[in-house]
């Protein structure tokens, strides 16, 4: 806790990569390649709106944005399941709203580490998804 009131920011694991969490700049930052990013606005809010779900691609490690035009299941890819921002860092959500460091640790306890939770694709949802889209794409060709 210490090093975090100091300005070192938390860190998430995804599928082997490292990321900071940066809850000012809404993002999570790859820590091998920085300008490789994470955007929260691009991630989903869990039915329970205390977690971030997105579509994640292991080898280019990169959101993958589900659509109707979506015909193919990714390869290398997973769904993941992240706290929200107090869950990723309280005391980041505290400083980006003005309020003392300590504010929402009574909710939430800091963690330096944390790990995303995986679900392969198959237990997802997204293949029955895509399957419905290549169903839809037939039809209209028809």
């Amino acid at each position: 806790m210490d090093q975090r009131i100091k300005g070192v920011l938390p860190s998430i694991e995804i599928a082997g990569k490292d990321y900071t969490i940066d809850i000012r700049l809404n993002e999570l930052r790859e820590k091998e390649r920085p300008w490789s990013k994470l955007l929260l606005e691009d991630m989903v809010k869990s039915a329970d709106d205390k977690h971030y779900l997105f579509f994640y691609d292991i080898n280019r490690g990169e959101i993958i944005h589900a659509s109707p035009k979506m015909v193919q299941v990714p390869k290398h890819a997973v769904l993941v399941e992240i706290p929200d921002e107090l869950g990723l860092d309280p005391v980041g959500l505290a400083r980006k709203y003005g309020l003392d460091d300590r504010y929402f640790l009574k909710e939430q306890a800091y963690r330096n580490q944390i790990t995303a939770k995986l679900t392969p694709l198959k237990d997802s949802g997204l293949v029955e998804y895509v399957k419905q889209n290549q169903r839809a794409e037939l039809k209209v060709k028809k």
